[in-house]
């Protein structure tokens, strides 16, 4: 009897059903995995639950500078006339030289900080007959602000000196 409901496929196609019920019903839950998987991958889902999440449980994320660092005391020591030689040794190697532009030094310097800021410094070399002739730069931290930049530090506020004291007053005499 077995083997006739077997040859008849009565049997296999009820099991055969089941299996599919199943996975039927398993599926819509394997689809909804998916979908969640693939929204997971999103950016504003991605931040809302980094920022919801605890400090701990973050990604640490490591400050990333680039470059060359110069500040504003290398910089003011920049004199035209100079060679090559005595500004590499100042501001150290240029991060780009061009072979078209061989009288052209750039001294790029680029923070990316673990909040998301960015910080970027260019000073620009320039010589003629292998003599420094001009330079240029934008705003340039003081070298114990760019340590503490570079360390993640908060720079220290300097200490505010105490107001003078007032002058004594004077009592003069009167005439009478």
């Amino acid at each position: 009897m077995k083997h006739a409901q077997r040859l008849s496929g009565r049997h296999s196609c009820s099991r055969r059903q089941a299996v599919w019920r199943r996975l039927r019903g398993s599926g819509v839950l394997i689809v909804a995995l998916a979908g969640a998987l693939l929204l997971g991958g999103c950016g504003p889902v991605t931040s809302t639950l980094i920022n919801w999440s605890p400090g701990f449980l973050k990604p640490y994320r490591p400050d990333v500078p680039q470059g060359n660092i110069v500040t504003r005391e290398m910089f003011d020591q920049l004199r035209p006339g100079m060679s090559q030689d005595q500004v590499r040794f100042l501001m150290g190697t240029p991060l780009l030289t061009s072979i078209f532009r061989q009288e052209r030094w750039d001294y790029v310097y680029f923070l990316r900080r673990r909040n998301g800021s960015t910080q970027e410094r260019r000073v620009v070399v320039f010589f003629k007959d292998g003599r420094l002739d001009r330079f240029e730069a934008g705003e340039l931290p003081p070298e114990t602000l760019a340590d503490n930049l570079i360390l993640g530090r908060k720079p220290a506020k300097p200490a505010i000196p105490p107001p003078p004291e007032p002058a004594p007053l004077i009592n003069l005499p009167t005439s009478k």
